[in-house]
């Protein structure tokens, strides 16, 4: 005899309305929106979104996450281009006979390259204005030691 599952599809209506991306970890399959159907740790009715790869003992992908934590993963970088791939998959399968598979995979691939090309500019420009910040904190430095060493100087000569 089986014993019984601490979750299934949710067969009630979600709580919140979100998007069910496809897998951001192994990238195959759409994750799943389930329902803690046991009382483990008061966990009774909590919803929680995982990959169809990820085993109930946390073996396989590691995408796993409580609703409230998928809520805050959707607001992630990593989360919105999960998001906007959903999109372009939804516009692209509504007009799919406007656009070879080819080009669609490249399209996506550019937008995903030009999303990464924007965050490492941004990372740059943070560190190079981080760099500019040190190197002024250098130069007063430097300026008040040089007026000093002369003050020094010139009372010594006095």
């Amino acid at each position: 005899m089986e014993a019984p599952s601490s979750s299934s599809v949710a067969s009630r209506r979600r709580r919140l309305d979100l998007f069910l991306i496809a897998c951001t970890d192994c990238k195959t399959r759409t994750v799943l929106e389930l329902e803690t159907k046991t009382d483990e740790n008061g966990n009774r009715g909590r919803i929680f979104y995982k990959c169809p790869k990820r085993k109930r003992d946390g073996t396989g992908c590691g995408f796993w996450y409580w609703e409230e934590d998928y809520v805050d993963f959707l607001k992630t970088p990593k989360g919105k281009i999960a998001i906007e791939q959903l999109y372009l998959k939804e516009s692209l399968e509504v007009n799919n006979g406007d656009m070879k598979e080819g080009k669609k995979q490249n399209k996506e691939k550019e937008e995903l390259e030009l999303y990464e090309l924007a965050k490492q500019m941004r990372l740059l420009v943070a560190i190079g204005t981080e760099i500019v910040t040190l190197l002024k904190c250098i130069l007063v430095v430097c300026v008040c030691g040089f007026l000093w060493n002369s003050f020094v100087v010139s009372r010594r000569n006095s």
